[in-house]
């Protein structure tokens, strides 16, 4: 089944647990800290400890957060990739962040390179700890652009399909993010929804 932009806004948006600010702060103080564009260290305390709990806060963790199927499923994904590439995958979990863990091809593996000067490129498959969402990309310089080679498209999207993963379209999680809990961020960020479900939070 093809699934079109809209399929995705309802997978993510249902993702997406709401989560007051902690009582500890209060709301008008938080609202203050986001017109301000800062956050004093006191409140940003808070926030981490309280993320920091992992009690499946549905920030970092959703509530219903099974950590052992979740780890099981990871090094399911890095085995898989081995074997695709014929040679050892890295894998790593991430930490404060609402991605569970990534796992890197090294260039050596990987026929995806930068476009202009055809530097051989490593590439990571990211899984987030929501839904079972993943999404995977080229690492290149910040001033070359990443050619992804369709075989390398073909192993990880076999490997993640494989594990009942929802490979997540880039044009998606690249959207500035408008969830409910943008109080996270604060407006001076440039918050998307890769930042959401796959990054530092």
């Amino acid at each position: 089944m093809t699934m079109v932009d809209a399929d995705w806004w309802s997978i993510l948006r249902a993702l997406d647990e709401p989560v007051a600010p902690p009582e500890s702060i209060g709301r008008e103080s938080i609202l203050r800290a986001m017109v301000a564009g800062s956050m004093p260290e006191p409140m940003l305390a808070a926030l981490n400890d309280r993320v920091a709990r992992r009690e499946g806060d549905g920030l970092e963790v959703p509530r219903d957060f099974d950590h052992a199927a979740t780890q099981g499923r990871f090094e399911r994904l890095a085995e898989r990739l081995s074997e695709a590439y014929g040679c050892p995958c890295d894998s790593g979990l991430a930490q404060d962040s609402a991605c569970f863990g990534s796992v890197w091809i090294p260039a050596e593996a990987s026929r995806s390179h930068t476009k202009r000067t055809r530097i051989p490129l490593s590439l990571v498959v990211s899984v987030s700890k929501f839904g079972g969402v993943a999404t995977y990309a080229a690492s290149s310089p910040s001033d070359q652009k990443p050619y992804l080679h369709p075989d390398d498209r073909q192993r990880i999207e076999e490997a993640l399909a494989g594990l009942g993963y929802l490979i997540v379209p880039k044009h998606i999680l690249a959207t500035p993010y408008d969830g409910p809990n943008g109080w996270v961020f604060g407006p001076a960020a440039d918050a998307t929804w890769f930042t959401r479900f796959f990054d530092y939070l």
